[in-house]
């Protein structure tokens, strides 16, 4: 069973602060490394966790220990209790604590701030914005961006998050939540651990309703595929701003980029491990709930049927026509 670590006595510090609108965030020294401390937005309730659930900490741990399985580079996290709420700690990589100081070993810069610099052949066209999604604008800016030209493995990044964000059911991988590591030294880009990975696993689904989707396969099949949306949004005159939902848009898609990173996620997915890592997660801890086994259950079933509609793809894009 997994430790959830006791971050009560950790100490703040003000070497970094946090932005982003997914609940309050916490600067704190642990283990002699900087972390940053996630809350949920909401507490839930200790007698009925129905009434308030909102367990984004513990998405962003299970999403990011998802990442780390297939062997994608990912932020080290904890799973934890702070001001007696269960909370995510984020280890910082961007800083390094030697003696009494910190030290930055690189900055941040997300896919945001080099898209809002790019500069397209068509103006008229193009958003001009960081922060737009369009699918056609994002994979233009990757090949056509004169900095990322120069990083070995963007494209496979982005498409490896496509698929796995696919899969643990993650919506919110905008241009602000990727990107990439800047060495002060040098000034050389490079690709930045995954991180933000807190609205995966459907984290606002009652107990109920996690319950009820388990018994129905329709219903489980439409929280797997059909109501799963990402952050991205179709180009052309049929689908303009439109969300893409991952799933149908992987089976008809003719992108090898895409087609190529189902292939590696296939290659790498152990569910045992999957499975493993879901059933390690307490139920509780002290009076906190942490993770029913019915979540556990529907979390299981979700992803399981996720896998099997990957290697449909597969098969189907591996038989001769």
């Amino acid at each position: 069973m997994l430790e959830i670590i006791n971050f009560e006595d950790a100490p703040t510090t003000r070497a970094a602060y946090y932005g982003g609108n997914a609940g309050a965030k916490e600067c704190i020294l642990f283990d002699d490394a900087v972390w940053m401390v996630k809350y949920p937005k909401t507490t839930r309730d200790l007698i009925n966790p129905q009434i308030s659930y909102t367990t984004s900490p513990l998405s962003e741990y299970l999403g990011s220990k998802v990442y780390e399985i297939l062997n994608i580079p990912v932020h080290e996290t904890l799973l934890g209790v702070r001001k007696n709420k269960i909370v995510v700690a984020c280890r910082d990589f961007t800083l390094k604590k030697t003696q009494n100081m910190f030290v930055e070993i690189g900055r941040l810069i997300p896919f945001h701030d080099l898209k809002n610099s790019f500069m397209s052949s068509d103006l008229d066209l193009y958003s001009g914005t960081g922060s737009e999604t369009l699918l056609g604008e994002v994979l233009d800016t990757i090949n056509g961006q004169d900095e990322l030209k120069s990083i070995k493995g963007v494209m496979e990044r982005f498409w490896d998050m496509f698929v796995v964000d696919a899969f643990i059911g993650n919506n919110d991988r905008n241009n602000g939540n990727w990107g990439f590591m800047m060495a002060l030294a040098e000034e050389k880009l490079t690709l930045a651990p995954v991180y933000d990975n807190g609205n995966a696993f459907f984290n606002k689904r009652s107990l109920e309703q996690m319950q009820k989707r388990t018994q129905e396969k329709h219903l489980l099949e439409d929280d797997a595929f059909g109501s799963l949306t990402c952050v991205y949004k179709y180009t052309g005159l049929d689908n303009e701003g439109h969300s893409i939902r991952p799933f149908p848009f992987i089976r008809e898609t003719a992108d090898e980029n895409c087609k190529n990173a189902v292939l590696r996620f296939l290659r790498s997915i152990d569910m045992d491990k999957v499975k493993n890592l879901i059933s390690s997660i307490p139920e509780s801890t002290g009076t906190l709930a942490i993770m029913p086994e019915v979540q556990k259950i529907f979390y299981m079933e979700l992803m399981s049927v996720r896998l099997a509609q990957f290697e449909q793809y597969a098969e189907k894009w591996m038989t001769p026509k």
